[in-house]
């Protein structure tokens, strides 16, 4: 698909897929600015636009403040947001105006779909197909720019043989922590490190951070639900393991045995 924009816009260089000015319209492939029209909590094309003020990053109108009632902080970046976070959301109506303008066909089935609702009238149900039409297509162009982005993600996790990994204590019967955190749980290793050498660094944080003593002998590595084996690389874990849907972060769950 392609848009026009006024000729204030930017344009870049004439190469393949860049904007390119016909007369006083600026054309582009919409594509180029999806992972920007994107809400990152739903993955859907930015409804009801709100940007946080201390970073703005911007989300749905109801998928920020659902994000909200939950958590203090960005979704993004995970700025805190203090003690009332909703008051750092505004309405973000030039951000909505250029998805509207970018995809006005979205806008107008919307605006359709919920004038049938109220009205019930006989055009609803042409209205309702055009919508669900829309909605198909929405929700493709969403998977595609889902999967794109944990793939940069995973890639730049990776970068110079190197692994993200966020290790995690195991719950227990309560859903409380066996053991305590580190208290910096997020590393990056080297993808020929060994899941031993990485038993050690944590008997070391553990006895550092909480004046625990532990063996290699006593600690479980867990991922996904299998227990890693002391030869195993990380690198191995990554590729064995970890699926194209999961984090960037390798999570490791790590339990305490009793001797």
């Amino acid at each position: 698909p392609m848009a026009r924009g006024g000729r204030g816009e930017r344009m870049g260089d004439d190469g393949e897929g860049e904007a390119k000015l016909e007369g006083s319209d600026v054309v582009f492939q919409t594509k180029h600015m999806n992972q920007h029209l994107i809400c990152s909590l739903c993955m859907g094309y930015l409804r009801d636009a709100n940007t946080v003020t201390e970073c703005l990053h911007t989300f749905c109108k109801v998928c920020i403040y659902k994000h909200l009632a939950e958590y203090g902080f960005c979704p993004t970046c995970e700025v805190s947001l203090g003690p009332t976070p909703k008051d750092r959301i505004r309405s973000d109506r030039a951000m909505q105006n250029i998805v509207d303008k970018v995809f006005p066909h979205f806008a107008r089935e919307e605006a359709a779909a919920e004038k049938a609702f109220k009205g019930g009238s006989e055009s609803a149900k042409g209205n309702s197909d055009a919508t669900k039409e829309s909605e198909a297509k929405r929700r493709k162009v969403m998977q595609t720019v889902k999967d794109k982005r944990k793939e940069k993600e995973k890639e730049a996790a990776s970068v110079g043989n190197k692994i993200c990994l966020t290790l995690f204590p195991a719950l227990d019967e309560k859903g409380e922590d066996q053991v305590p955190r580190l208290l910096q749980p997020y590393l990056r290793s080297s993808v020929d490190a060994t899941v031993r050498q990485h038993k050690l660094y944590l008997s070391k944080k553990l006895a550092e951070d909480h004046d625990i003593k532990v063996t290699i002998s006593q600690v479980d590595f867990v991922v996904k639900g299998t227990v890693l084996k002391n030869d195993m690389t990380f690198g191995e874990v990554w590729k064995q393991l970890w699926g194209v849907d999961d984090n960037s972060h390798l999570g490791v769950e790590y339990s305490i045995k009793k001797e």
